[in-house]
């Protein structure tokens, strides 16, 4: 079955302009960086900081359920939009996030 079809609500939220382009917060510590969006599966999370709003690239933080190999990088939210784990589960976006900090959410 098609991931947007088991999700059942929008991939992306109406307004993407809050969000900084790529790149824009560089000079902003991590621990200080922004969340504007967060996704999730099982235990799997990903926060998005930044985004490049015409290609869906992000850069944010992502935690594969091991808080020790957690990391920063660039993640490609069309590939991550079409993950299916075993015919039923999708990668879902929280729709109650409101951005957060790094530090919160550590």
């Amino acid at each position: 079955m098609n991931a947007d079809a088991l999700r059942g609500h929008d991939w992306l939220p109406d307004r993407l302009d809050p969000i900084p382009d790529l790149y824009e917060t560089e000079d902003t510590p991590l621990a200080d960086k922004l969340l504007h969006l967060h996704y999730f599966v099982g235990a799997c999370d990903w926060y998005v900081a930044e985004l490049d709003g015409d290609h869906r690239i992000a850069f944010g933080y992502v935690n594969l359920g091991d808080d020790q190999n957690a990391e920063w990088g660039y993640m490609d939210l069309t590939e991550l939009r079409g993950i299916v784990v075993h015919d039923r589960l999708v990668v879902e976006r929280d729709l109650d996030w409101a951005p957060t900090r790094f530090t919160n959410i550590r």
